[in-house]
């Protein structure tokens, strides 16, 4: 329930006879064991537990989702377990240990329902991202991807004989499946709702369906009949995908070897923006006859101004291709780093190949052998030499590649054979260069280019949103538009962070007006036409917010986007500072990890942002006191982060805080190892020997002896105490909900502002986003007049997104918008032009209404202050924006 408990009942009598409480939120699934005594729940707060239903007790705990949990099963033998969860993935566990044996890694959203296999050897998992998976337990292999669906897929469930599965959707239909082959043998329609729950009968003649209505169905299925039928009309495409990605510094060839491998021919390149991907259809004698396989070859700029978001696009990598200069002095310490950052971004094993280009320039400068140790070293499956210009070496390349995939372990997607044309023909698009679509405009060329061919709008999104789950498309949260180049994003952010880099008060920051303006520092980059690049600058700039890489910070001078990584102002001594509490030794992508830790810090509660500094943060506690962190890189992807905590901070705000860090850390970082600080408490002196430190420790003692005072300085003592509790990893836990929820307000508003500034621009207006204004107004649309000249007359706009702005009263049910800043309410009625509250609720759904008219009116029905508006908002469309502008207009001129 979402009362936080379970219950178990005794069906004859009605009676409870047990309530089951310890989940600190609600309880969306459970399920009993095959024996019917234990019973596994899935809370909302990240740990499933288990039960037993008979006394009414609990168990154990199964830790390791970051989130939630949606979903959960028991294999048939009773001795596993399986969930899913919001984090989307599943993971396998061994019930009686608690340890987690698996995490299932593919679906690129919310993981909604699972389901063992009768001989539990496979799993099954339906998701919001409207596909099916079945992988393979032992393995953690994918095995393949179901698509047909349009809708989230919200139920699963096995055959008894373990040939087919069921699936319910959002879209209102089941759907039956043949694993062997992944074709959609049935579509089962008649259900008005989401269907939420699914099941076959024991003998396998029968499948039943829920709905959220109400409405439950049961469906006459034979499976014997299933196993003989002939392909359904909407016959079924195969196929399997996978990711390559060419890395190394600027200038070693990486533009032209990707020409060369996808089309045989040398193109003449400038330097890479950002990041570039291509489709690379291998022959189909490399595979199964009816499975086609695929490519897709991205082209990463070197350019350190891309690292930062170079991530965002590196994960599900099946093999790498480190290109480098066979004329540097010292090729490998640029590799390394690239080396590290695909390891720490592409989340799974890959393969790896060494690459010199450019070989008709020059020959090696470092030995053979040293290539060789190097291969050996970092696991390289082989090296190379090529030349793009020449074309030396590519076809064996070429050859490489298609080999050193493991395409055994990639698992193969069945896709209705309209959801493969669709695919294809946007695929197609994105090679001619088109890259900003409206949802409409898209539908619009696909229905010119398949002439024949029938979809719905539902089709057309499933597929835009399959596309997009991999990055080779992007589904922007604003205006209804599809970027079918989402690597301009990455060019775009690298013009962004030179900008920062540029800031002559080295303070890492630039100015958010700047930023949508595209007052940029692009040097040779090629930038699209000004109607598209203002839209690719909000996707890029929500982009920055989202991921936690930069701040928005008010200032008087308009709002500003702070990056902590590109602070370039030293800290002043140590003796300025508190001493150190603990440091951390970690690696991985170093600038994200320090980035995102200080922005989600900055959005918790108990924690304040004071000063930046270069590579470290100052932080106020409520009581005005200072804790901060300094990161020391220490070369090829290694840092030192140090915490720091004034004395005078309580032990259970330091707890909190190194506990924080230490969560952020092993959440995002590799090889992350703790170092803890002693300072005597007698005399004060630091405990320099950390080694003997760590030794008692492991030991199990628990103080050593000052060197300065010889006093004993207690090792285990009320700071680790807490550390290892379970309370203070329930705070860190709670302090991180807080910096998403922070994060996702920020993206929620600057959502709200693109969809506003698309709507405008939809209907030909002039949108303006203010930047500084204390007066409850955000922006202002300035019309048109019918010769299509700026107008003067305009409306004004205060913006609002989320459900908090809006409730629901009780007596009569209307909603209720509270102006909490009175001076607005004035500030609003003097205007000369119509002031209209926009909202944005948590449904995606935009209402606005004219609330400065309706002051006006309640003080001329005498009420002299107004603190609520009944909040009648109608659609905020393209169509109830011009006819706004023909009301202030008024009627055209005759022709």
């Amino acid at each position: 329930s979402a009362d936080n408990t379970l219950r178990v009942w005794e069906v004859e009598s009605g009676r409870c006879l047990a309530t089951l409480q310890g989940h600190t939120n609600s309880v969306p699934s459970l399920a009993w064991s095959p024996g019917g005594r234990r019973v596994l729940s899935g809370p909302d707060d990240d740990t499933l537990r288990v039960w037993d239903a008979e006394q009414g007790l609990y168990l154990a705990a199964l830790r390791g989702h970051p989130v939630g949990v949606l979903s959960v099963a028991w294999s048939a033998d009773g001795r596993r377990a399986l969930s899913g969860s919001h984090d989307n993935t599943l993971r396998v566990w061994e019930v009686e240990s608690g340890r987690c044996l698996a995490t299932l890694q593919g679906h690129t959203a919310r993981v909604l329902s699972v389901a063992w296999s009768a001989d539990g050897r496979r799993v099954l998992s339906g998701s919001d991202d409207s596909t099916l998976r079945v992988w393979e337990v032992e393995s953690g292999r994918c095995l393949a991807t179901l698509q047909g669906h349009t809708d989230s897929v919200l139920s699963v469930a096995w055959s008894p004989d373990g040939r087919y599965v069921l699936s319910g959707s959002d879209d209102h239909t089941l759907r039956v499946w043949e694993v062997e082959s992944g074709r959609c043998l049935a579509t089962l329609q008649g259900h008005t709702a989401s269907v939420l729950s699914v099941a076959w009968s024991a003998d396998g003649r029968r499948v039943f369906s829920a709905a959220i209505n109400g409405v439950a169905m049961a469906w006459p299925l034979e499976t014997e009949a299933l196993g003989t039928a002939p392909a359904p009309a909407e016959d079924t495409a195969r196929y399997t995908n996978t990711k390559v990605l060419l890395v190394g510094e600027t200038g070693v060839g990486k533009s032209g070897l990707a020409y060369r491998l996808t089309q045989d021919k040398f193109v003449a390149t400038t330097s890479t923006d950002g990041a570039w991907a291509t489709q690379w259809r291998l022959p189909h004698d490399t595979g199964a006859v009816d499975l086609q396989r695929e490519i897709w070859l991205w082209d990463f700029a070197g350019q350190v101004d891309y690292r930062l978001i170079h991530q965002l696009f590196m994960d599900e990598t099946a093999l790498a291709v480190l290109v480098f200069n066979p004329q540097s002095d010292n090729p490998f310490e640029n590799l390394g780093e690239w080396d590290r950052d695909l390891q720490r971004a592409a989340r799974r094993p890959f393969t790896k190949l060494l690459v010199a280009g450019r070989c008709d320039r020059g020959g090696l400068m470092v030995s053979a052998r040293s290539i060789e140790e190097f291969c050996i070293e970092r696991g390289f499956a082989a090296y190379l030499e090529t030349s793009a210009h020449t074309g030396a070496g590519c076809a064996a390349l070429r050859q490489a590649i298609a080999d050193c995939i493991p395409w055994d372990d990639i698992p193969w997607t069945a896709s209705p054979r309209i959801f493969k044309l669709l695919n294809d023909e946007i695929v197609r698009l994105r090679a001619e260069g088109r890259v900003l679509l409206r949802m409409g405009e898209l539908k619009q060329h696909l229905q010119f280019h398949l002439p024949g061919e029938t979809f719905t709008a539902d089709e057309l999104r499933a597929v835009v949103g399959l596309l997009a789950g991999p990055g080779v498309v992007w589904k922007l949260e604003f205006g209804d538009f599809v970027l079918l180049q989402p690597e301009r994003i990455n060019a775009y952010a690298a013009a962004v962070v030179r900008s920062v880099r540029a800031h002559t008060d080295e303070i890492g920051c630039i100015a958010e007006e700047d930023v949508l303006a595209g007052k940029l520092d692009f040097q040779d980059m090629q930038r699209l036409p000004p109607e598209e690049e203002e839209i690719v600058l909000r996707a890029m700039h929500q982009t920055f917010v989202d991921h936690g890489l930069c701040l928005r910070e008010r200032a008087e001078k308009g709002t500003q986007l702070v990056f902590p990584s590109y602070f370039k102002r030293e800290r002043p001594g140590v003796g300025d500072h508190p001493a150190p509490v603990v440091t951390y030794h970690f690696s991985g992508p170093l600038n994200e990890i320090y980035a995102t830790l200080v922005v989600r810090l900055n959005y918790t509660v108990p924690f304040e942002k004071d000063r930046l500094w270069r590579f470290a943060a100052d932080f106020k506690t409520a009581s005005d006191l200072r804790v901060g962190l300094k990161m020391v890189k220490k070369g090829e992807g290694a840092a030192a982060l140090t915490v720091y905590c004034d004395p005078k901070v309580p032990d259970e705000t330091q707890v909190t805080f190194i506990r924080y860090v230490h969560e952020h850390l092993n959440s995002k970082a590799t090889d992350v190892k703790r170092e803890r600080h002693y300072v005597c408490g007698h005399c004060q002196s630091s405990i320099e020997n950390r080694r003997a430190v760590q030794d008692r420790l492991d030991r199990g003692l628990k103080d050593i002896l000052c060197a300065n005072c010889e006093r004993r300085v207690v090792l285990f003592d009320l700071i680790e105490q807490k550390f290892a509790s379970e309370e203070f990893q329930r705070r860190a836990r709670e302090l991180d909900e807080q910096a998403r929820a922070g994060i996702d307000n920020e993206s929620r508003e600057l959502i709200l502002m693109g969809e506003v500034y698309a709507t405008a621009g939809e209907a030909g207006q002039i949108y303006r986003q203010y930047t500084n204004s204390d007066h409850g107004i955000d922006g202002e649309i300035e019309f048109k007049d019918y010769a299509g000249k700026a107008s003067g007359k305009r409306l004004y706009l205060q913006l609002k997104s989320g459900d908090s702005y809006l409730y629901r009263r009780e007596r009569d049910h209307v909603e209720i918008f509270t102006i909490k800043n009175p001076r607005h309410a004035d500030y609003w009625q003097q205007q000369a032009y119509p002031v209209m509250l926009v909202i944005r609720t948590s449904d995606r759904v935009i209402r606005w209404m004219d609330v400065s008219a309706y002051l006006k009116r309640a003080r001329a029905r005498g009420r002299k202050s107004v603190k609520q508006i009944i909040f009648e908002g109608e659609p905020f469309t393209a169509q109830a924006l011009l006819r706004l502008r023909d009301r202030l207009l008024g009627p055209p001129p005759p022709a």
